[in-house]
């Protein structure tokens, strides 16, 4: 049994995340932990997460077991999926790369950047299309 544990800010990322686990070979006892980390109390960015935590719900319908959590504690994301990788014993971890211009990167910084210094399990990183919220 492998548990991954996955990070996904949108239906974008979910549906790229999704379609590079379709092509890995999941086992029927592989456990699905998929984490939207918000840090607002803003409705419409709490339903878009929860709109990209139920195309894993759907996807998977009939695969691993998945299990979602919408987390708002006022943490980074990178420092959430960190934390919640020890708290689950993850195997895994899956983020979605979104490409960033340099003076973004400065000003808001890259979860992966910061994952990548974080983590001590494999983490795969699935570039999204150019374009992609």
């Amino acid at each position: 049994m492998v548990t991954y544990l996955i990070g996904t800010d949108g239906e974008a990322a979910s549906d790229a995340i999704c379609d590079d686990l379709e092509q890995t070979s999941l086992g029927p006892d592989d456990h699905l932990v998929v984490v939207n980390v918000q840090m607002t109390d803003d409705v419409p960015h709490i339903r878009e997460g929860k709109a990209a935590l139920e195309v894993f719900e759907e996807r998977f319908a009939d695969g691993p077991e998945v299990e979602v959590h919408q987390l708002n504690r006022g943490k980074a994301p990178s420092r959430e999926l960190v934390d919640y990788a020890e708290t689950v014993d993850a195997d895994r971890m899956l983020i979605a790369l979104r490409r960033h211009s340099r003076t973004e990167r400065v000003i808001f910084g890259s979860v992966a950047h910061s994952l990548l210094q974080r983590v001590t399990i494999p983490i795969t990183l699935v570039p999204l299309d150019e374009g992609a919220d």
